[in-house]
C-alpha cells in the first residue's frame, strides 16, 4: 500500500516542487538525486543525517492504531476501490470492486483490514521465565509486518506536515524539504540549510527521539554510502558498518563451503556493478576492488579466475564504469597479478 501512495504522491505533486512522500526502498533513490544534483545544481550543498534511536520499541499503540487507520482510509479512498487482494504468491496486492464467488484470493475490505491490523498490535506476546507477557508499547522487531507498520506510523506524520504546508501556502518551506529521504528509521536531508532539523519535534511526536549522526558538517553515512561534499558537487563512497567493529566479520562465500563455485564466483561480478555504481570517482572503486580481491583470494578463490571475471565487467560495463573518463583496464588489472 505505501507503492500506492507513492504512485498517487508523484501524480498528485507532478506540477509542484514539493515532496509528501519520504520514504525510500533502498539507495538508488538517493544515488540518483546526488548525482543528477552534480550535473544541474550549483552553489553550496549541504547534508545532515539523523537516526530514530527507539523506533520499534517506543511506539505508543493507540497512536499506531490511529495513523493505520488514517492511511488505510486514505489509500481506499483515492484507489476508488472496495477491497484488497494481497497475493501471497507475488507478495504483492491489486484493488477491486468485488469478490468472485469462484476466486481462492484472500479479500478485505477497510474494515477487515483494520480490523486485522489491530488484531496483531494487541495480541503480540512473549514467555519469560514461564510467564507470558503481552506487548502494550511497541511493535515486535523481526515480524514480518514491524518495518511496513513503522513506515507507516512515521509517513502519516510526515505527509499531514507538509499538507499543514501546502494549506498555509508555504512554499519556502515546501522547497527546502522537497530533498528528505527516509529508509525505515534513517533519515537524510539535503539542501535543506538545516530547516528539517529545526523542524523535527513539528513533525514527530515526542516519543520518537531523533538524533543526528553526521560525521561532520559535509560528511555523513547513510545505509551503505559515505557522502561527503567537496567543492561543491557530492562524493559517494561504498560504506560497510562492518568495517568499524573491532573483531572480524565473515562475509562472501569461502570456495571449500557448499555453495557451487559458479555461484560464488558470479558474487564477484556483482559486487563489481555495485562498487561502480556506488563510488562517485575511481579511487574509491580501485580501493573497493582492491580489498575484495585479497579477501576472496584468502578465502580460496583463484587470481586467474577472478581476473577473466573482470575482464568480462570490462567488456560488458562500459556504461557504468565510462563515468570515471579514464579506461580502467591498465590500472585494475594490476590487482590480478
Amino acid at each position: 500500500m505505501l507503492h500506492s501512495a507513492k504512485n498517487f504522491s508523484r501524480y498528485k505533486n507532478r506540477f509542484h516542487y514539493r515532496n509528501d512522500f519520504f520514504v525510500v526502498d533502498g539507495h538508488d533513490e538517493v544515488l540518483d538525486f546526488l548525482n543528477s544534483c552534480n550535473i544541474v545544481h550549483k552553489g553550496r550543498k549541504s547534508i545532515s543525517t539523523f537516526d530514530f534511536s527507539t523506533l520499534y520499541t517506543s511506539i505508543p499503540h493507540h497512536q499506531l492504531k490511529t495513523n493505520l487507520e488514517k492511511f488505510v482510509n486514505r489509500i481506499f479512498e483515492f484507489k476508488e476501490k472496495k477491497f484488497i487482494f494481497p497475493n501471497l504468491y507475488t507478495k504483492r496486492a491489486y484493488f477491486g470492486d468485488a469478490v468472485s464467488s469462484n476466486s481462492k484470493n484472500i479479500a478485505f475490505d477497510k474494515e477487515k483490514l483494520l480490523l486485522c491490523l489491530n488484531y496483531l498490535i494487541d495480541n503480540a506476546y512473549i514467555v519469560h521465565n514461564s510467564q507470558v507477557y503481552r506487548q502494550i508499547v511497541g511493535i515486535p522487531m523481526g515480524t514480518n509486518s514491524a518495518p511496513h507498520v513503522a513506515n507507516i506510523y512515521l509517513f502519516v506524520y510526515e505527509y499531514e506536515y507538509i499538507e499543514a504546508l501546502i494549506n498555509d501556502g508555504n512554499s519556502k518551506y515546501l522547497e527546502k524539504l522537497v530533498n528528505i529521504f527516509r529508509f525505515q528509521d534513517d533519515l537524510f536531508a539535503v539542501n535543506d540549510d538545516g530547516l528539517f532539523e529545526s523542524i523535527l519535534t513539528d513533525i514527530y511526536p515526542v516519543e520518537m527521539k531523533v538524533s543526528k549522526t553526521n560525521i561532520s558538517t559535509f560528511k555523513c553515512s547513510y545505509l551503505d554510502l559515505l557522502i561527503s561534499v567537496y567543492k561543491g558537487k557530492f562524493r559517494m563512497k561504498l560504506y560497510d558498518k562492518r568495517d568499524d567493529y573491532k573483531f572480524k566479520v565473515f562475509s562472501y562465500p569461502y570456495l571449500d563451503g557448499n555453495i557451487p563455485n559458479t555461484r560464488s564466483y558470479g558474487i564477484f561480478i556483482s559486487q563489481l556493478v555495485r562498487f561502480c555504481c556506488v563510488n562517485s570517482t575511481f579511487v574509491g572503486f580501485h580501493d573497493d576492488v582492491s580489498n575484495l580481491v585479497n579477501k576472496l583470494c584468502k578465502q580460496g578463490f583463484m587470481i586467474a579466475a577472478l581476473r577473466k571475471k573482470f575482464i568480462k565487467f570490462y567488456k560488458s560495463r562500459i556504461n557504468l564504469w565510462g563515468k570515471y573518463g579514464v579506461d580502467i583496464f591498465d590500472k585494475m588489472i594490476k590487482l590480478f597479478d
